[in-house]
């Protein structure tokens, strides 16, 4: 059956996604405009002013489609993340006070890979044009992970970026928190020197890592982005990311 293969499933989860994120956002565009609108009704002192205006505010207020369209489950996080703030900021996380900046850093950086994904599935669709010249299409890919291991290096502690390409893995464990998946953590045996070190899987450190062995090792461009967008696509060896 269709559904089968692992290219339908995906087609028909980001096709979910996609449209559960339209319609959230659709509905909080309605609401917000509604509210712009109440907020100046009084201002117009006629029919036609305030359905122009009204005109206006839903024009302000519209859902970039596109956005979503191009990366669902990026935008799928980052709007569990904007009601996780609004939560907090009104007060009806409990624990609101105990978000500490490991927490957004890691935020930070799911945002980021979420962005490296969409960008390097972006250059693969337009490298669709080379496929006859396999020259060009291999340029214009390796220019694309260029792009992409520069946007990782700036989330990235060097200090832990060594440890994954020296090291080797452990252990790996879970660590549940609150909002979002769980935290995967790897202990690293980052050598001699320096012993094990318990850093986190789902990170642009061990990214980058991946990326310089097998560029070290002499594999193309093609198959490293190839490589690296598979990896993207889970947030830990144990289970499906939300990317």
């Amino acid at each position: 059956m269709g559904l089968d293969r692992p290219h339908a499933r995906e087609q028909m989860e980001l096709e979910l996604v996609r449209e559960v994120v339209l319609a959230r956002r659709r509905m909080d565009s309605l609401v917000l405009a509604a509210l712009a609108l109440g907020a100046e009704l009084m201002d117009h002192d006629s029919e036609g002013a305030t359905a122009t205006r009204a005109a206006q505010i839903l024009e302000q207020y519209a859902v970039d489609e596109s956005a979503v369209a191009r990366d669902p489950r990026g935008a799928l996080r980052a709007d569990m993340a904007r009601d996780h703030e609004r939560a907090c900021r009104i007060g009806l996380d409990a624990d609101a006070g105990i978000a500490s900046e490991q927490y957004r850093r890691r935020q930070r950086q799911t945002a980021l890979l979420c962005e490296v994904r969409a960008d390097l599935l972006d250059v693969v669709r337009k490298c669709r044009k080379f496929r006859f010249d396999r020259v060009a299409f291999a340029d214009e890919i390796a220019q694309g992970l260029c792009a992409a291991t520069d946007k990782l290096v700036v989330g990235a502690d060097m200090d832990t970026y060594r440890a994954w390409q020296r090291g080797m893995v452990l252990k790996l464990i879970e660590e549940p928190v609150r909002f979002g998946p769980p935290r995967v953590m790897a202990t690293v045996d980052a050598g001699p020197e320096r012993g094990p070190l318990t850093v986190e899987w789902d990170s642009c450190e061990r990214r980058l890592a991946l990326v310089a062995r097998m560029a070290r090792a002499g594999i193309s461009p093609v198959v490293i982005c190839d490589r690296l967008l598979a990896d993207l696509s889970v947030s830990s060896p144990l289970r499906y990311s939300m990317r």
